[in-house]
């Protein structure tokens, strides 16, 4: 993976490191210097997910099958992340059930 058996520091991006630097070609290709695809394991036909932001003008790439992981990984904490959102929903619920009935009892004494 990125920085291991260089010796140096990452630079600038997290736990990576700069690996180079490319140029975007007229049909919008670009590419990824040699270095950098055999640090990396990367090779021709190899999927990619872009991520980009418009505001600091950045665009990354994460490799499909490792994003696909990440993906399934949440899809599977889903259903639990939405069972305790349920439930903080219903106690907040409860309690503003609470607070009516105290209401009404006040305006009835």
């Amino acid at each position: 993976m990125m920085g291991h058996g260089t010796g140096r520091k990452g630079h600038g991006m997290g736990h990576g490191k700069i690996l180079g630097t490319t140029t975007i070609g007229e049909r919008g290709q670009v590419v990824i210097p040699a270095s950098a695809r055999e640090e990396l394991g990367i090779q021709a036909g190899d999927k990619f997910v872009v991520f980009g932001d418009k505001r600091k003008g950045s665009v990354a790439l994460v490799r499909a099958d490792v994003f696909d992981e990440f993906a399934e990984f949440f899809m599977s904490k889903s259903k639990k992340l939405e069972k305790i959102a349920q439930s903080i929903i219903d106690k907040k619920n409860a309690f503003d059930d609470l607070d009516d009935e105290e209401e009404a009892d006040e305006e009835t004494e």
